[in-house]
């Protein structure tokens, strides 16, 4: 059997032989959703497993595109980069520097996979930055229905395609990514040190005077 464990430890599932997979190409993931809808499986997609909850766990079936990790295109002219949905954001960064490029918005860390990156609604910090889905401009998608494959961006599919974006493997499984970039830039760092009140009563300034912000708290000091 395969065990997985999630990034914390904290969760863990247990496969059968031929319940896990990790497919090397388009096709072979394509092939994989189309058997298991032929056979009534379960096959959830599952990224870095980062999530604390194990979200992304079922024993019944899972697949991890960790192979399918190709940086496809970087358009420097409709500032876009569309990549293989296993893709880990630490690995789209490191293309995009040498164009002096980068993402929008990060999360605390950048080992996921740019599949579960987006479709969990990952988020940085900021009061004016939204999360890292709104920057999806388009994707790929393998369904188990007649459709097969399917294209989508907001002109081609509204609703559905904002859907799809934080589908959660509920639609489908994303398989590639197009993302919107802007320039590459620096920030500094400030740190200070608050107390809880005094960290509530300045929220609304820090928020308006910082374009990013995040606490982080140490217990049984305040």
């Amino acid at each position: 059997s395969t065990r997985i464990l999630n990034w914390s430890g904290t969760h863990h599932v247990d496969l059968a032989p031929g319940t896990y997979h990790e497919p090397e190409t388009q096709l072979e993931l394509e092939a994989l959703v189309a058997d298991a809808y032929r056979k009534g499986q379960h096959i959830r997609p599952v990224g870095s497993a980062l999530s604390p909850n194990g979200l992304a766990f079922d024993s019944r079936g899972m697949v991890c595109l960790s192979n399918l990790d190709k940086i496809v295109e970087i358009n420097k002219d409709e500032m876009t980069v569309t990549v293989q949905a296993g893709a880990r954001v630490s690995q789209v960064l490191d293309a995009l520097r040498p164009h002096g490029l980068t993402l929008p918005n990060l999360a605390s860390i950048a080992e996921q996979q740019i599949g579960g990156f987006v479709s969990v609604g990952a988020h940085g910090t900021g009061a004016l930055i939204p999360p890292c889905d709104e920057f999806v401009a388009a994707l790929t998608i393998v369904t188990p229905s007649e459709n097969g494959v399917v294209k989508m961006t907001e002109a081609t599919h509204g609703q559905l395609f904002r859907l799809a974006r934080l589908g959660l493997g509920g639609l489908g499984i994303l398989s590639e990514v197009t993302l919107k970039v802007i320039p590459a830039h620096r920030l500094v760092e400030q740190t200070s040190v608050l107390s809880r009140s005094e960290a509530k009563q300045q929220l609304p300034t820090l928020l308006k005077r910082h374009k990013h912000i995040r606490y982080m708290w140490i217990p049984y000091c305040d």
